[in-house]
């Protein structure tokens, strides 16, 4: 049950990271049978008409059938829209109460550069004949002065930060999020490799993948990123392809990703994928 729950987490989270505060309705959560080699997929679908998917195992879907006696592909998706439901509601609450905190910490941060820069420009000097300061008090002058260039810097690295945020639309950083939706990420991206994927990933940091379509072989190294290369039968580096989801995603999100999107899109991924 809790991969399922996983699994929605997920998708539901890429409309969140797509979408912020404007985030729209959950309409309802489709199915797509399998085919052929393909895999059966889980879809998303919202008021906007946003829709996203992921690849889904039969097995994961047991533990729902079980819980709601859904033993027929329409109870079932209805059991999954009413788990899908809740699981929303709670990540659009966390979400807009972390931009609220987000959002008062900068405006703190603001307000204290605001006061230290009037500081800086408008020194109070000091009055004719007044002996020189003693030793303690040169000394937490200096502190002061240490403390506020450390400000500066900091304000202006997330000022930085932030321009480069509004310009690409998403963060860049390889520990994005936070620590439990990097973890949470990296073990969804296990439950979904193979035995020999996860020797692969544990040993070195990256697992193969066979394109479903050319039966060329890929490498995803962990990261967000740049991170696939295509190699040929000796292991060897034929190129780089650079694609990756839309939104804020952490790394075992946008791997796992990458790696459905090999597997089951493999031409259309490469379409649009920068080579390197």
């Amino acid at each position: 049950m809790e991969r399922v729950r996983n699994l929605l987490r997920v998708l539901l989270g890429r409309a969140l990271s797509q979408h912020g505060q404007e985030a729209p309705a959950l309409s309802n959560i489709l199915i797509e049978r399998a085919s052929g080699r393909f895999e059966p997929r889980l879809g998303a679908y919202f008021a906007n008409g946003y829709c996203t998917w992921a690849p889904v195992r039969p097995a994961d879907c047991y533990a729902v059938c079980e819980r709601y006696a859904a033993w027929d592909l329409t109870s079932l998706r209805r059991a999954l829209l009413c788990e899908a439901q809740e699981i929303y509601a709670r990540m659009c609450a966390e979400h807009l109460a972390e931009v609220g905190r987000t959002r008062e910490r900068r405006g703190m941060a603001a307000a204290l550069l605001d006061r230290l820069r009037r500081r800086t420009r408008s020194p109070a000097r000091d009055p004719v004949g007044e002996p020189e300061p003693a030793r303690e008090e040169a000394d937490a002058t200096h502190l002061r002065g240490e403390t506020q260039h450390r400000l500066r810097h900091w304000w202006a690295q997330q000022s930085d930060d932030c321009a480069r945020y509004a310009l690409f639309g998403t963060g860049f950083s390889a520990d994005i999020g936070s620590k439990r939706a990097q973890e949470r990420g990296i073990r969804l991206l296990m439950e979904n490799l193979s035995a020999a994927q996860r020797k692969q990933y544990e040993k070195y940091g990256y697992f193969d993948v066979t394109g479903g379509k050319t039966g060329k072989r890929y490498r995803i190294r962990h990261g967000r990123q740049m991170n696939i290369e295509q190699i040929d039968r000796n292991g060897r580096r034929v190129c780089g392809w650079c694609f990756f989801p839309q939104g804020s995603l952490v790394a075992g999100d946008i791997m796992l990703a990458q790696k459905a999107a090999i597997e089951l899109f493999e031409s259309d991924a490469l379409r649009i994928a920068n080579r390197f």
